[in-house]
């Protein structure tokens, strides 16, 4: 398998969301979500275009804090963490707007919260960030679980300046059939892609998964092509075990 990040319809919305965001009109806000249940593809994705746009990148925690957020996108910009949240603030805007020059920055950098769902728990988190972008001027996008963006919508303080509303909706068959094309070293008959993806309901996870399998299997039986009835009634992933109710004495 080949270790490379496909494009696939959920990634070039993403990508074209933080362009817009990027390139909005004057007056028009620049913030963002981005949420899907697990194994859709975000992490993966938000790594690829975090790169791609030089966005500066943190991860929050179940025990993330205002002060620890702030001191991750300290840490991020190459300072450290301060003891008044203020001075934090000052110094992400500073090095946002500026960089290390000291002259302007030419354009904005998005800033990518990753588990975005521990911070909108909490009001002080998303007004400190709510603060570095109206100062700064950068988009903020948030990634979360699927509850994150009904959570922001019901709350119009957050949600008149989201404008960007992005969901990972996993892989069809299409984005199936280019990750096969792209990452397999073998070529993967179309009859098993579509076991494929119907056995995966599209969790970008398990497909990859799956195709280890079928292009290991492939390889160890000489095959440089493989369709669903060479492949059989294997099992494409590994799945959990199934456990019975313990009976109670």
């Amino acid at each position: 398998m080949k270790h490379v990040t496909v494009k696939t319809k959920d990634v070039r919305r993403f990508d074209q969301g933080i362009y817009d965001l990027l390139n909005r009109s004057k007056g028009v806000e620049g913030q963002g979500v981005v949420w899907g249940p697990p194994g859709v593809g975000k992490t993966t994705a938000l790594t690829l275009l975090a790169n791609d746009y030089d966005a500066v990148y943190i991860r929050a925690l179940g025990c993330s804090t205002v002060t620890s957020i702030l001191g991750d996108l300290c840490r991020y910009l190459g300072g450290e963490r301060k003891c008044r949240r203020t001075d934090m603030v000052e110094y992400i805007v500073t090095k946002l707007t500026k960089g290390t020059s000291g002259e302007p920055t030419p354009e904005p950098r998005p800033i990518i919260v990753d588990e975005a769902d521990y911070c909108i728990k909490q009001f002080d988190i998303m007004d400190s960030l709510r603060d570095i972008y109206d100062i700064s001027g950068c988009p903020v996008i948030l990634v979360g679980m699927e509850d994150i963006a009904r959570r922001l919508q019901e709350n119009g303080r957050f949600a008149r300046r989201l404008t960007q509303w992005i969901e990972f909706r996993g892989l069809d068959l299409d984005d199936t059939a280019l990750v096969a094309s792209e990452c397999c070293e073998v070529k993967i008959a179309p009859d098993l892609i579509e076991y494929l993806h119907t056995q995966t309901v599209g969790n970008v996870g398990r497909i990859k998964i799956g195709l280890d399998k079928i292009e290991k299997f492939a390889k160890a039986n000489g095959r440089d092509h493989i369709s669903a009835s060479e492949w059989g009634d294997r099992p494409l992933y590994f799945d959990q075990p199934t456990f019975s109710k313990k009976k109670r004495a």
